[in-house]
């Protein structure tokens, strides 16, 4: 089937076409209307040295640069499964990452919320900048730092308001829009040929029987056809005209009933067939 072919058949199914458009739009409303957009929130941090690192009256910025390695550690400390659980207790939909931004030489980390709604979002990134704080603590601690030479993760930015993302609710519309139009095209298509087929069947069929069981016009061995006569249907059958016709040296009778031996009809021939017609 060539696409003009196809195009000229939905033209002649526009219908199917039409009613088709009108279901995957009321899906993609549907799915629009089911699927709910995603919130998220940003904050980032700086991991600032200790105060007994940097020499009184110096900017500590300028002593940044060996804090790198905590910073990753800090990282995977909050990864781990144990603290996401902690993290996302009661909001199963909800989500939280910490993560180092690899475009910065220094030690900062940007720390992402999302959730199904905004109140969810808020309360989910309060809780991951208070896991940062306290794991980093939790950590140096462990490992008996003293209090002076402790590592301190500093709020740069916090995102007072959610950003909606209609990412995944738009990917949901689009592929119940893409798969109702293709759906549409096949049905149409399918339908299309469907009656064609019909119709052509039609056309090649035999002519339908009579009441009687037979057909209304019957092709005789010589090729003639006989046809019922609406008028010789309710005629009497009385005595008909004896005229003779001829085919070749034989003689029919005709209105004789089927079965009569015309043999024994005298059959006139040469001047005596023609007498009667001079007899006065």
């Amino acid at each position: 089937m060539t696409l003009k072919n196809f195009l000229r058949g939905l033209g002649r199914r526009w219908y199917v076409v039409l009613i088709g458009l009108v279901l995957t739009g009321v899906a993609a409303g549907v799915v629009y209307s089911e699927v709910q957009p995603t919130y998220q929130r940003n904050a980032t941090l700086l991991l600032m040295p200790a105060a007994s690192s940097v020499p009184e009256g110096e900017n500590p910025y300028l002593f940044l640069g060996g804090l790198g390695q905590a910073s990753d550690v800090l990282v995977n400390t909050m990864a781990s499964q144990t603290v996401r659980e902690s993290l996302l207790d009661g909001h199963p939909a909800a989500d939280a990452t910490v993560q180092r931004i690899a475009t910065s030489s220094g030690p900062l980390l940007s720390v992402t919320a999302t959730g199904s709604t905004n109140s969810e979002v808020a309360l989910v990134l309060d809780r991951a900048l208070s896991g940062v704080q306290t794991n980093l603590s939790s950590l140096q601690t462990q490992a008996d730092v003293p209090e002076v030479e402790r590592i301190t993760a500093m709020p740069l930015t916090t995102d007072e308001t959610s950003t909606v993302i209609q990412k995944s609710r738009l990917e949901a519309v689009a592929a119940t829009a893409a798969a109702g139009f293709a759906l549409t095209l096949l049905l149409a298509g399918l339908v299309d040929g469907l009656l064609l087929s019909r119709d052509r069947r039609r056309r090649l069929d035999p002519p339908v029987a009579d009441s009687a069981g037979t057909p209304d016009d019957v092709e005789l061995e010589d090729g003639r056809a006989t046809e019922d006569s609406d008028d010789d249907l309710g005629a009497p059958q009385g005595p008909r005209d004896p005229d003779l016709s001829r085919s070749g040296d034989r003689r029919v009778l005709a209105g004789v009933p089927d079965g009569f031996d015309d043999s024994t009809i005298p059959v006139k021939r040469g001047a005596d067939a023609r007498a009667p017609e001079h007899a006065e």
